[in-house]
């Protein structure tokens, strides 16, 4: 007698069903975006290192930036419409020809997936920002990055704070070269091994491990193509251990000469002033690295302002336009004001009042104006002023 034959039978899942288990698998990944992506940044240069230059590019900057962002593998498989199980195989190097157990390169309609998924996610993270207007000082910048890249050293970048280094960094990171610009936010008071975690986050290498594995890690995610931008590198003045500053500078030129990559190290002139005094002997050796400085000065460029102004509907204030508010002996004069906040305040001080401004344009139903722009300026100035004390 024939022993009976159990037939499996699979039913399609409902969307909702689907959901589900996608939210299932999500919680057991501990509602860790990082998680579901199962490989470390230094692994998937290895894991793709046979596909085209460009796709290898897109599919780096695609984990970098889904990883930054907190976006689950399955969400990004979804919004590319592609199988998430074969971007897991591509991924994690498994995604090859069963025949020859050759390894497949990226497919064009993941690459065109990935491309369309990178134009909506950058267009997203444009909302609700002052919108980056290309001024002398950012092609200075990008002309810094782009030395960095193309002679393969550390490149000095300089300036007076809030001067607009970090969004010409941010404009440049993300939109050169697929991922290949990581942007590294330099962390205050956490010494080398808060140095190290802060690269190892942005090049895709899981933070987890001791600082000595973390760094062989991060070597072995950056590739000589690549350009490492560290931002807010005076923040390493900051550590609880004077040791440790020279230890994240002797890091940082071991990573350089393992790696072969451009840098660019951008800081304060009050930084510059100090280590040139100070502490130049500690970054000795990435400056005998590096020849090419850029300097961007102390005070906010007008040729700069008036673009960013005329990109808000502002044409650059007369010299002569003012106006009265109730309570003021004297009229305000924006060109005056624009004068004082670009030497003591910096170009943020200066965008702000434009949002702000936006605010009183919209209460009169009028397009923004430079009185609205000033009336938002005497707004601040006053929140920041001490009361008068009511008890005489």
């Amino acid at each position: 007698m024939q022993p009976a034959t159990t037939t499996t039978v699979e039913i399609p899942l409902s969307q909702p069903e689907r959901l589900a288990l996608t939210d299932a698998a999500k919680i057991n990944q501990g509602g860790n975006a990082r998680a579901s992506w199962r490989v470390s940044g230094d692994t998937l240069q290895q894991n793709l290192r046979h596909c085209t230059p460009l796709k290898k590019e897109l599919m780096v900057w695609a984990f970098q930036w889904c990883i930054d962002k907190q976006i689950f593998l399955d969400d990004f498989a979804a919004q590319i419409g592609y199988d998430r199980k074969t971007v897991d195989k591509i991924i994690t190097g498994t995604y090859r020809d069963p025949r020859t157990q050759s390894l497949y390169d990226l497919p064009d309609k993941l690459v065109e997936g990935i491309e369309a998924f990178r134009r909506i996610q950058l267009a997203e993270a444009k909302l609700g920002k002052i919108e980056f207007v290309i001024t002398p000082s950012s092609k200075r910048i990008w002309t810094a990055c782009e030395l960095a890249r193309e002679s393969h050293t550390p490149v000095f970048l300089y300036s007076a704070s809030h001067l607009g280094k970090t969004w010409g960094l941010e404009y440049f990171a993300i939109h050169n070269n697929h991922g290949a610009s990581p942007l590294v936010t330099v962390p205050s008071s956490e010494g080398l091994g808060g140095f190290i975690r802060a690269i190892a986050a942005k090049v895709g290498v899981a933070i987890k491990g001791n600082t000595a594995d973390l760094i062989h890690r991060v070597k072995g995610a950056i590739t000589p193509d690549m350009v490492l931008i560290l931002d807010e590198f005076h923040q390493l003045i900051y550590t609880y251990r004077r040791e440790s500053f020279f230890a994240c500078c002797e890091v940082l030129r071991s990573i350089y000469d393992h790696c072969g990559c451009g840098m660019v190290i951008s800081t304060t002139n009050i930084f510059r002033t100090e280590i040139e005094k100070e502490r130049k002997a500690h970054l000795e050796q990435l400056f005998r690295r590096g020849v090419h400085r850029c300097q961007l000065g102390d005070i906010v460029l007008k040729a700069d302002a008036s673009l960013i102004f005329k990109k808000n509907g502002l044409d650059w204030p007369a010299k002569t336009l003012q106006f009265d508010f109730p309570g003021l002996k004297a009229p305000e004069k924006p060109y005056e004001i624009l004068r004082m906040l670009a030497k003591d305040h910096g170009l943020k001080a200066m965008t702000e009042r434009i949002r702000y401004g936006r605010k009183f344009a919209v209460h009169a139903k009028e397009p923004l104006n430079w009185k609205h722009w000033t009336q938002a300026h005497l707004t601040i100035e006053s929140n920041a002023a001490e009361p008068a004390n009511d008890w005489t």
